[in-house]
């Protein structure tokens, strides 16, 4: 009988996890599926699903939450050991080579079964954020074959929380690009239309850039910020910001912002702006927005947090190196710090000769450096080295 992989995602949202995965499965091409033979198990959210190839097979599943008080955890316990059973039975029934876990909640399943249930199949972990608590990783990478990270802060933020004998199980395989898919470049030649993109949450920072346009709106009063994403309905947090920033600009009277909810298109509103904001308040593995605004040729300024930092680390060296010459203005802004933000955005607004500068080889450089071409190639390896 055929052996399958089983790839886990609850998909309840569209972030920078889902996106990683959903342009590996687009990514393989038909011989590559018929060698690992790949099973989305959970893809809850509709629109995640439409992002799916047809050729692959998606398997109704529950990853149970854990939040919310003490009563509600050890409710989420049960079900989550009833997951895990449930998951074993299906990996069994798939005569399955292979288990590939995209999301802490995820992993926790997987352990799960694994440790509970005595489940012998091979798993692969794959970290994208910082989130997952240290006792709980440690545990579950003694169980893990594999330990995919996608940058060096995912790296060390494992290793620093796994024990030291299994550190040889960390694999990098960082987000790449699709550029045979990507709209053509469309570099920013001056700064007018802005955007911040992503769920709102605090951890992106969407009330700093609202703050830096108030203090621009007489100053630059033809900037228009775009706030495009949307809360999550099922974390309250970011529901309650979302209020909070519509009620400041409400209150402030800002004119020269915009509010819009998730688009289908991301690149093609992206080729819209000329400068796209990325501003998280907590470390991040990895920067794809970052990634995303340089490829579409957009002027990138990011607060200088652990995850965008490292991406434009490395593009400021790439610009220096090609033209010889200092950067006139700098592209990573102190984290929090909303007046050096309008700052940095009024600087550009007001030296437009500057902008192509920083946009015109953005485009080569996200080529160079992340092609999901690469991505694709090394987890690959990972699978059929099984």
């Amino acid at each position: 009988m055929k052996t399958s992989t089983l790839f886990l995602d609850q998909g309840e949202t569209l972030g920078g996890s889902e996106r990683f995965l959903i342009d590996f499965l687009n990514k393989l091409s038909p011989s590559e599926r018929r060698q690992i033979r790949p099973i989305l198990v959970g893809g809850k959210l509709k629109s995640y699903q439409e992002k799916l190839p047809d050729t692959i097979p998606l398997q109704s599943f529950v990853f149970p939450s854990v939040r919310g008080g003490i009563l509600r955890k050890m409710s989420a316990v049960i079900k989550l050991l009833i997951a895990a059973r449930k998951l074993k039975t299906f990996a069994q029934a798939q005569n399955t080579r292979l288990i590939f876990s995209n999301t802490p909640r995820t992993h926790f399943v997987a352990y799960l079964a694994h440790k509970f249930w005595r489940l012998k199949t091979p798993w692969i972990m794959m970290m994208h954020d910082f989130t997952t608590p240290k006792f709980l990783l440690k545990k579950m990478a003694t169980v893990a074959t594999t330990i995919v990270v996608n940058g060096m802060p995912s790296r060390e933020d494992t290793r620093k929380k796994i024990a030291s004998r299994d550190h040889k199980k960390i694999k990098i395989v960082e987000n790449g690009l699709d550029f045979e898919i990507l709209p053509e470049a469309k570099p920013s030649r001056h700064v007018q239309q802005i955007m911040i993109l992503g769920r709102i949450d605090p951890r992106k920072g969407q009330k700093f850039a609202l703050e830096a346009m108030d203090l621009l709106a007489e100053r630059n009063p033809d900037l228009m910020l775009h706030v495009v994403g949307q809360s999550f309905a099922g974390d309250r947090q970011t529901l309650q910001y979302e209020k909070e920033i519509r009620a400041f600009a409400k209150q402030r009277s800002l004119s020269n912002v915009m509010f819009q909810d998730e688009v289908d298109q991301p690149f093609e509103t992206m080729r819209k702006m000329d400068l796209i904001l990325v501003l998280p308040t907590e470390p991040e593995t990895f920067g794809r927005v970052t990634t995303e605004a340089l490829a579409m040729g957009k002027l990138v300024l990011a607060f200088d947090e652990t995850g965008p930092r490292e991406i434009l680390q490395q593009f400021e060296r790439f610009l220096v190196e090609k033209t010889k010459e200092p950067l006139p203005c700098a592209l990573r802004i102190p984290p929090g710090n909303a007046m050096s933000l309008a700052e940095t955005i009024g600087y550009f607004a007001d030296h437009a000769n500057e902008v192509p500068g920083f946009t015109q080889e953005a485009r080569a450089f996200v080529e160079k450096t992340y092609p999901l071409s690469e991505t694709k190639k090394r987890l690959l390896n990972l699978f059929l080295d099984r």
